[in-house]
């Protein structure tokens, strides 16, 4: 299968190859290696992008911001198999489908691309944004890739710029409060083949068979989870105080590189 190069405009040049492109087609809704098919494709947050919420590390947090610039997103039919720790004690995290673990793929194999968006985008995640039409082709479709770049022209770019993340919000833990701004570059979220790309993304197992809606919800929620707000320093000014390098932003970006913080379902818009 041929790999498919994706050139990340963020950095100087840098590229990854994703597992395979999408597979030649048969005319025929009948044929072997499936039918074209086109898949709106929206992005949201996760619901404790809009309300308060509490992290592992005991801080509630509320964000103002949420701000984040996509690269190209890929779907595939190969199972994402995740690692998990030890049962735990219920908590909030569970309301919203958020893990405490950072759980990640173990001998993920994509298997063959069931589709892919290639250009990039900005979204606010706090509201729900459709990014574009991705070609797609039928068939079984269980796990997906998503990826930052930097931020393309539009209303967010000023926000972005040079960042593929900005976040802004106030956290609190008994007496202490955090007014904070987090701002996260391409650098921050590289993977182990050096793209800023997040492998293994599960993709709720669907039989695609008709044009329709992707939508990919990001829970934000898992992000912050391990974030210690601690060294942070309180605002005297009201206005947010920038994270810096260490471990507050360790914290997050470890989040973020988290295949269970990204969830990808299918609907389709009319029958097959």
């Amino acid at each position: 299968m041929k790999l498919a190069r994706i050139v990340f405009t963020s950095l100087t040049v840098l590229s990854f190859f994703a597992a395979g492109s999408l597979p030649a087609c048969s005319s025929e809704e009948g044929g072997t290696t499936g039918k074209r098919i086109t898949l709106a494709v929206k992005v949201a947050g996760a619901p404790e992008t809009t309300q308060a919420f509490t992290n592992a590390m005991g801080w509630n947090i509320t964000l103002s911001k949420a701000v984040v610039s996509t690269g190209a997103l890929y779907f595939y039919d190969g199972a994402t198999i995740f690692s998990r720790n030890a049962p735990r004690a219920p908590s909030w995290r569970d309301t919203f489908g958020i893990k405490s673990a950072f759980a990640h793929p173990g001998h993920y194999v994509p298997g063959n691309a069931r589709g892919e968006l290639l250009a990039p985008s900005s979204v606010d995640l706090r509201t729900e944004t459709v990014i574009g039409d991705a070609n797609g082709v039928s068939g079984m479709t269980r796990s997906a890739t998503f990826s930052f770049q930097a931020p393309p022209a539009g209303p967010l770019a000023g926000e972005l710029t040079p960042f593929v993340a900005v976040f802004e919000g106030t956290a609190t833990k008994g007496a202490e409060t955090r007014i904070f701004r987090a701002e996260v570059d391409a650098a921050e979220v590289m993977n182990t083949k050096n793209a800023p790309a997040i492998e293994g993304c599960p993709f709720t197992e669907t039989d695609m068979q008709s044009d329709g809606t992707v939508t990919v919800t990001i829970k934000v929620g898992l992000w912050f989870d391990q974030v210690e707000l601690d060294a942070v320093p309180a605002s005297t000014d009201g206005k947010p105080v920038l994270i810096g390098a260490g471990v507050t932003k360790n914290g997050l970006t470890r989040g973020m590189k988290a295949g269970l913080g990204y969830q990808f379902a299918y609907a389709p818009s009319g029958p097959p």
